[in-house]
């Protein structure tokens, strides 16, 4: 991963769990929610002794970070969030509308003379909702998908009192920046810097900038 051959040129030793469901490690026999995630990446830290750590947590990765760091359990030293939607980043009637689209598109693709087109529909529809992610995801993950974007967490958030970076690509389509400024004002000891012309993949896209961002913060509050 780019972001960790950068980090690892400043000097920090860096792990990168996969969490179930994502990349090696299979996704388990039932869905999940946040807490749940949590505790994997507690136990996680546990078994590699690490303590005072920093997490880094990336969209999806990010909820994980911001329900950890809620729970205040002395594991966690900082925090650099991007990408991540601590709060809703769209309107919860449009959410409600693409959800309630997707049960009559799949009527619609049930019919027969349409089956055949049904990928490329949906493929068309979960785009237009900006939820390419949820299209992608195997179906025995979807459940776990809508448990962790369905949890509010705007009270984790207020619970958070650990040095907090917001690193943020200004042209994030995703999680826009707006919702980030919401969360500058709602988690106490955050700070929120920009990466210009970076997108929703900023830490893969500009690794570069990216890690000096966290390696000035992390000197800050060292």
């Amino acid at each position: 991963m780019p972001l960790s051959r950068e980090l690892k040129k400043l000097g920090y030793r860096i792990y990168v769990p996969d969490l179930p469901g994502f990349g090696q490690n299979p996704m388990v026999g039932k869905s999940l929610n946040l807490v749940d995630y949590a505790i994997f990446v507690e136990r996680y830290l546990k078994q590699n002794k690490l303590t005072k750590a920093v997490i880094i947590g990336h969209s999806f990765g990010g909820r994980v970070a911001v329900k950890m760091a809620a729970a205040k359990n002395g594991n966690l030293a900082a925090l650099v969030l991007t990408g991540t939607p601590g709060f809703l980043p769209v309107p919860k009637i449009k959410v409600l509308f693409f959800m309630f689209l997707a049960k009559i598109g799949g009527l619609f693709f049930s019919l027969p003379i349409i089956n055949r087109l049904d990928s490329v529909m949906k493929k068309i529809l979960y785009k237009t909702a900006g939820a390419s992610d949820f299209y992608h995801t195997k179906e025995n993950m979807r459940q776990t998908f809508k448990n962790i974007v369905r949890e509010e967490l705007s009270l984790c958030l207020k619970k958070i009192n650990i040095p907090t970076l917001l690193l943020w690509g200004r042209d994030d389509g995703i999680v826009p920046l707006s919702v980030a400024s919401k969360m500058l004002k709602t988690i106490s000891s955050a700070e929120l810097q920009i990466i210009d012309e970076a997108r929703h993949g900023v830490p893969w896209t500009r690794p570069e900038e990216f890690s000096r961002q966290v390696d000035r913060f992390l000197k800050k509050h060292a």
